[in-house]
């Protein structure tokens, strides 16, 4: 009897677990069954037109260019080496279509750099020229682009400016000027690119490596006679470029069939530094009854562009070594 109740409790008991609904979770639909993804829009959406920062400045920024010489009465191959600090081999390496024994004037040699070995630069003592602090920013591709302004604060002008930038991560490059003359007191901004990785914030160290003294009978022997005449800048609302336009002209007839000309454009912010330098060059006949124009863009690094200096020069055209 016992057992029959027993039996008769547990059925009732089961009977009222089973009745008793479950809860059953809702299934979170999977991307593929019906989930759509918001797209992110950005606080401040940029224009389709207007180009990424730093990546325009990245294709302006011109390479290196060999400083070139031009031979004159008196010199000798080994003469050229030492008052550019370089080795004769280097020199005859750079310019094997030259007798180094049979030099004519007017031949232009290219003054080799060796960027390995950049504290060896010079053998003469540069002139103290005034530098300011550099200015680096990091590029979209993870290198680091330094800027930094050199000045010419002697009475003379003066070639071939070259400075060591030292980056907080401890790589070293040689920075020279776009331009090869920087007049006595004028000012221009030399540039070097570092490979990544970049530092979080990076800053570079400055020192002139070479900066030579230019007579001005040796300015009147290298370079042609040529005036800025013309110019008008004009600065982007985004303050990320700057274009410039203007005219050039020799100051009297000069002898050489063509030149080498030469504008070289610095932008600097608000706050003086420089962020940005871009070189035109072309090759003409001089005439001096017929104005030369020019045109160039110039990008800044990163900093909106607040005023753009420029300097022009001619010289004769570097010669092409033969075989």
């Amino acid at each position: 009897m016992f057992r029959k109740w027993l039996l008769g409790l547990a059925l009732v008991l089961f009977a009222g677990c089973s009745a008793t609904p479950q809860a059953t979770p809702t299934p979170r639909p999977s991307p593929t069954t019906g989930w759509t993804p918001l797209p992110y829009i950005s606080p401040t959406p940029s224009p389709t037109s207007t180009p990424a920062p730093l990546t325009a400045p990245t294709a302006a920024l011109p390479s290196p260019t060999p400083f070139t010489y031009t031979v004159v009465e008196g010199d000798t191959m080994l003469g050229i080496a030492l008052r550019f600090g370089v080795s004769l081999e280097a020199l005859q390496e750079a310019n094997p279509g030259v007798n180094p024994v049979a030099m004519s004037v007017g031949t232009t040699l290219i003054i080799p750099l060796n960027p390995d070995n950049p504290a060896a630069l010079p053998s003469p003592t540069p002139l103290p020229l005034q530098t300011g602090q550099p200015f680096c920013e990091p590029a979209v591709d993870g290198s680091v682009v330094c800027l930094v302004t050199v000045t010419n604060d002697t009475n003379q002008a003066v070639e071939a400016v070259a400075a060591l930038l030292v980056l907080n991560n401890g790589q070293q490059q040689v920075a020279e000027a776009l331009i090869n003359r920087l007049p006595a007191g004028q000012s221009t901004a030399l540039v070097a690119r570092f490979a990544p990785p970049a530092p979080a914030q990076p800053t570079a160290r400055v020192q002139v490596l070479r900066a030579l003294p230019l007579t001005p009978e040796q300015e009147s022997q290298r370079y042609l006679p040529l005036e800025i005449t013309q110019s008008e800048t004009t600065i982007a609302e985004s303050g990320r470029s700057a274009s410039i336009q203007g005219e050039l002209t020799f100051a009297k007839k000069v002898a050489a069939p063509k030149a080498e000309v030469w504008v070289v454009a610095t932008a600097y912010d608000a706050q003086g530094r420089p962020v940005g330098v871009r070189r035109w060059e072309t090759l003409t006949a001089p005439q001096p009854d017929k104005p030369l124009a020019f045109s160039l863009t110039v990008y800044s690094i990163g900093p909106s562009i607040a005023r753009v200096e420029i300097l022009a020069e001619a010289h004769p055209p570097a010669a092409t070594p033969t075989p």
